[in-house]
C-alpha cells in the first residue's frame, strides 16, 4: 500500500510542477511580447480600424444652428447693450423705455419717437438665445398687467433698476428663479407705478 501511494506521488510530482510554472508565468511582473499574448485579436477591432468615424448630418446640423445662435447673440449684445449692462435679479423692479410709436431711427435720423416708460417687478428671466425675454408685473389703477419683454429686442431704448429685492423689501432673499406664486397673492404686492 505504502509502494503505491510512493509511485502515485512520484508521477503526479511533475505536472503539478507544471501547473505551477503556468501560473507563475501569468501572474509575473515581466512584461509579455506580443506574440505571447494569448489573444492577438484585440487592436483590430472595427472601433479601432482607421475609417472615420460616421458624422450624423442632424447632429451637424444642429450644432451648426447652436453656433450660429450663439453668434446672433452676441452680435445683438453689441448693437444695443442697455439690458445687459444691467445685472438685474428676480424680484427687483425695473424701469424700461420703449418704442412705441415711431418705430426705429438710425441717429441721423429726426423723425419722431414716441417713447414709453415700462415699470414692474422681475417675475422671471427666460433665457433662450435670442428669444431671451423677461416677464414684468405690475399693477396700474388697481389692474394687474403683466409683459413678456424680449432682451434682444432693439425697441428697447434705456433700462435702469428702481430696487433690488422690491418684492422682500430686503427683509429676506429670493430663492427662486420664477416668483409666478406672485399672480395668486394680492395684487399690490407687486405695485411698482404710482398711479
Amino acid at each position: 500500500m505504502q509502494a503505491l501511494a510512493a509511485n502515485a506521488g512520484r508521477r503526479l510530482a511533475p505536472s503539478a510542477s507544471r501547473q505551477c510554472g503556468s501560473i507563475t508565468r501569468h501572474m509575473s511582473t515581466k512584461p509579455v511580447e506580443l506574440e505571447d499574448m494569448p489573444y492577438l485579436h484585440h487592436g483590430q477591432r472595427p472601433r479601432n480600424r482607421d475609417n472615420p468615424k460616421f458624422k450624423s448630418p442632424r447632429k451637424k446640423a444642429s450644432k451648426l444652428l447652436d453656433e450660429l445662435n450663439k453668434e446672433a447673440v452676441e452680435k445683438s449684445k453689441k448693437q444695443n447693450p442697455v439690458m445687459f449692462e444691467q445685472s438685474f435679479r428676480v424680484g427687483d423692479s425695473i424701469e424700461l423705455e420703449m418704442v412705441t410709436q415711431g418705430g426705429i431711427h438710425k441717429n441721423g435720423d429726426n423723425e419722431a419717437q414716441e417713447l414709453e416708460k415700462i415699470r414692474g417687478v422681475v417675475l422671471g428671466v427666460v433665457n433662450r438665445g435670442l428669444g431671451s425675454s423677461v416677464i414684468l408685473r405690475d399693477v396700474v389703477y388697481g389692474q394687474p398687467i403683466e409683459r413678456k419683454i424680449p432682451l434682444h429686442s432693439p425697441m428697447i431704448k434705456d433700462a435702469r433698476v428702481l430696487e433690488r429685492n422690491f418684492i422682500f423689501k430686503g427683509k429676506k432673499k429670493v430663492k427662486r428663479a420664477k416668483l409666478y406664486y406672485f399672480r395668486d397673492l394680492n395684487p399690490l404686492l407687486t405695485k411698482v407705478s404710482k398711479y
